[in-house]
């Protein structure tokens, strides 16, 4: 079973870049701790006023 997740990953703050980078690293390392493995697929902003930048992941568990 593939499970798609996004994730701020990022901000053009760079305080905010920087805990959006480390929030995402801690979900992404607890995704593979639990065995699944982490695909990068896209990462975007989207087009309002917001300055968060998204990245989509794909997870696949991992054959044990």
């Amino acid at each position: 079973m593939k499970k798609i997740i996004t994730l701020e990953v990022g901000n053009s703050s760079w305080w905010k870049n920087r805990k959006y980078r480390r929030e995402a690293a801690r979900e992404i390392r607890e995704m593979r701790k639990k065995g699944f493995q982490v695909q990068f697929i896209k990462k975007y902003q989207l087009e309002a006023n917001n300055t968060i930048i998204y990245g989509d992941y794909m997870l696949h568990p991992l054959k044990k």
